[in-house]
């Protein structure tokens, strides 16, 4: 049972931060530019228990396709906070930027759907290669360990069954 949480965190780590993101990166390829008004920008910091601080950007902006306006808030693909290199803060800057001079920013939106859209559909190699890393070493070490046991009690039961 020991080795049950580690498998299972390593496989939600890899389905939830590389396979997850990668999908919504290829689906996004097909999207089509649209200029949007950013209403609200804000870059966050969040000051971790031990002493870290990670960022992530809140936006809201407003654009219009086919005779018809929405709002989005999605800034990037990866939604969470994190420290990983400057990304969050280039891009939190860039769109508070936008909202104080009023100049629109680019967006990328689904025609087939167009209340889905994304400000930076750009695809983060540290950010994914970090949590390929951590899911691969968590959940490697959980199937290795869980293959172990039953390796031993298989073995255990042919023997047993040989007699």
């Amino acid at each position: 049972m020991f080795a049950v949480p580690f498998a299972a965190a390593g496989i939600g780590i890899f389905v939830f931060m590389v396979v997850s993101p990668l999908y919504d990166w290829a689906r996004m390829q097909t999207w089509q530019p649209v200029a949007a008004q950013v209403e609200s920008a804000t870059l966050q910091s969040h000051h971790g228990s031990k002493g870290g601080t990670t960022h992530s950007v809140s936006v809201r902006y407003r654009y219009a396709l086919g005779g018809a306006t929405y709002t989005g808030q999605r800034a990037a693909i990866h939604e969470r906070a994190d420290n990983i290199g400057s990304f969050q803060e280039q891009l939190g800057r860039r769109l508070k930027r936008a909202q104080q001079t009023g100049e629109p920013v680019q967006v990328w939106v689904n025609a087939r759907n167009p209340s889905e859209s994304i400000v930076d559909r750009s695809l983060r190699p540290g950010l994914l290669g970090l949590a390929l890393g951590i899911g691969g070493l968590t959940g490697g070490f959980g199937l290795w360990v869980l293959a172990a046991v039953v390796r031993k009690l298989w073995g255990a039961f042919q023997a047993s069954s040989a007699l």
